[in-house]
């Protein structure tokens, strides 16, 4: 996936096997579409999100019937289907059932707080990191490019803002959503976010994203990573990605390259992203 440090899927992989086209729709117990939902073959690149209203599509190859087609999204618990299960109906239509989840104690932040940040914000780098592959019928929507964000401290932070840098993008729409997770074996985990976090930009924009997170009340009390997920475009485009910095010392990059694939870990490299608490 790394060539100079530039991110590509493994097409080369690829075999002659049949494509095969799966189309559907995500809803909950009401019958209500599920926006955004992540759809596709578990750690693999094969995969997208449904649309704002649940319905999806998207071409696999070379798969067997016991790959998993797993359906994800937040609010909501994880499903897996064996694809021997479903390969006589392609057209699916698939429920999620409602997660509940136990809210931690309040935490409240008192006293005069001063403002952090980390990251980096050198944006000028020959190297980047792809969203958009061409190759790729759906331009690999859910795509999502990270970073480790070391808090410094176990004291609790409130999150307050977070930037990325796009540095090339010849889409006229793009929407995206930021994930914030917390860190197991050195990658990412379970989201920290209770809400789903959206951003969008228009007309071939390049440059800084800044999202103001304090309205979210995240508090946490733990280093964490955040990365950007590539969730919606409109149809001109073909080029999306974010500058890459290497050697970034004492920086680590996330890369998941497809909606349900696993994730890939790169010490000392870092794209342009810097996260703003209080402490």
């Amino acid at each position: 996936m790394i060539n100079k440090f530039i991110f590509f899927a493994f097409l080369s992989c690829f075999s002659a096997f049949s494509q095969q086209k799966i189309t559907g729709i995500i809803t909950d117990s009401l019958n209500n579409p599920i926006a955004y939902a992540n759809i596709g073959i578990a750690s693999s690149s094969f995969g997208t999100v449904s649309d704002s209203n649940g319905n999806f599509s998207f071409e696999i190859q070379n798969y067997n019937p016991n790959d998993t087609l797993r359906i994800s999204s937040l609010g909501f618990k994880t499903k897996d289907l064996f694809f021997k299960n479903i390969t006589q109906n392609l057209n699916l239509e698939i429920k999620l059932a409602e997660e509940v989840t136990i809210l931690e104690e309040l935490k409240l932040l008192t006293g005069n707080l001063k403002l952090h940040t980390e990251g980096k914000t050198k944006t000028d780098t020959k190297n980047h990191v792809i969203f958009a592959n061409s190759k790729m019928a759906n331009l690999n929507l859910g795509t999502e490019i990270g970073r480790r964000f070391d808090l410094g401290s176990k004291k609790p932070s409130l999150l307050t803002e977070f930037k990325f840098y796009i540095k090339e993008n010849n889409f006229e729409f793009n929407q995206f959503k930021i994930n914030i997770y917390s860190i197991k074996s050195n990658k990412p985990n379970q989201l920290l976010n209770t809400e789903n976090i959206y951003i969008s930009t228009t007309k071939d924009y390049v440059g800084w994203i800044n999202i103001i997170l304090e309205d979210y009340n995240i508090i946490v009390e733990e280093d964490v990573i955040v990365s950007v997920q590539w969730i919606k475009h409109s149809n001109d485009g073909n080029t999306l990605n974010l500058p890459v910095i290497f050697p970034s010392l004492g920086s680590t990059h996330y890369y998941k390259f497809g909606s349900q694939n696993t994730w890939e870990k790169y010490g000392k490299v870092s794209s342009a992203m810097v996260l703003s608490y209080k402490q």
